[in-house]
């Protein structure tokens, strides 16, 4: 049986986040750094220059003028919404490959990124925060499950078959079958990657019905945006939908109508942000 911190050194061992993206995210949470700083670290890779332009020109920032250079992009978007642009490009390619027996790096990329939209549109229509870290809180969250696919695949995929909606949950069956589940896994790799505490707090708790999360917190929102992403079939295994958390249903119940509104719209959101999520070609 592997630990959470097994899984992480295994991982590490073959596939890690590329320094880049580590280099970016240190230089958010310092507030010496500035925007010359940034140009320097992202223009040594030129694809991913190539790239971060593209997205920042894309519907999803609805830019009027068209960006084209790295310190621009920083005026235009924000800093931290520049990170947000980097973990994705980093994050992408560790979704690309694996997949088959009721588990898909695809639909766990795919539910990310539902997560990290819906998280941003709930923050900003139910909660009034605009905060960059709901976005990169959904898009990392369930990070732990493509460590535990890369280090124990076959017992991950064990978990998902022994997973039971409202009876046994995922983490349940992955701390029997894998050793650890992936919100310890995701919460170490989110700490060694010097991830915001928000953000880290957000992943190691996302599936601990029994801390029950103030909805307005990072933690509570992501909750919130994965249970309507399982709602709408978008979820890791998309056949199977858990229970929402007994301490988000009166919330839940006050803003139904709002809700409903975000559910009509996810669709519209999903275009948008089409050129950040999905694959290129």
């Amino acid at each position: 049986m592997l630990t959470a911190e097994k899984v992480v050194e295994k991982f590490n061992n073959s596939k890690t986040l590329p320094h880049v993206a580590i280099q970016v995210t240190q230089m958010v949470n310092n507030d010496k750094s500035t925007m010359r700083d940034f140009e320097e670290i992202i223009q040594m890779d030129p694809v991913l220059v190539s790239r971060l332009l593209k997205l920042v020109n894309s519907p999803f920032f609805g830019l009027k003028n068209k960006v084209d250079s790295i310190s621009k992009a920083v005026v235009y978007v924000g800093m931290k919404n520049l990170r947000n642009l980097v973990a994705v490009e980093a994050l992408r390619n560790m979704f690309d490959d694996g997949g088959s027996d009721g588990f898909s790096r695809q639909h766990l990329w795919l539910h990310s990124a539902t997560v990290a939209i819906l998280a941003d549109m709930i923050g900003k229509r139910i909660f009034g925060d605009a905060r960059e870290d709901l976005f990169l809180a959904g898009i990392i969250h369930d990070i732990g499950l493509i460590a535990e696919d890369q280090v124990a695949g076959d017992e991950l995929r064990e978990a998902c078959q022994c997973y039971q909606p409202g009876k046994k949950s995922l983490v349940e069956c992955e701390r029997e079958l894998v050793g650890a589940d992936h919100a310890e896994v995701g919460y170490a790799l989110a700490k060694e990657w010097k991830m915001p505490a928000d953000v880290q707090t957000a992943i190691r708790f996302h599936h601990h019905a029994d801390k029950p999360q103030d909805p307005a917190s990072v933690t509570g929102i992501v909750q919130l945006a994965e249970y309507v992403a399982t709602k709408m079939k978008f979820g890791v295994l998309p056949d199977r939908v858990e229970p929402l958390f007994a301490h988000l249903v009166p919330h839940v119940k006050s803003m139904m109508d709002n809700y409903k509104v975000i559910v009509r719209d996810l669709p519209g959101e999903m275009e948008k942000a089409k050129s950040l999520y999905a694959p290129e070609g």
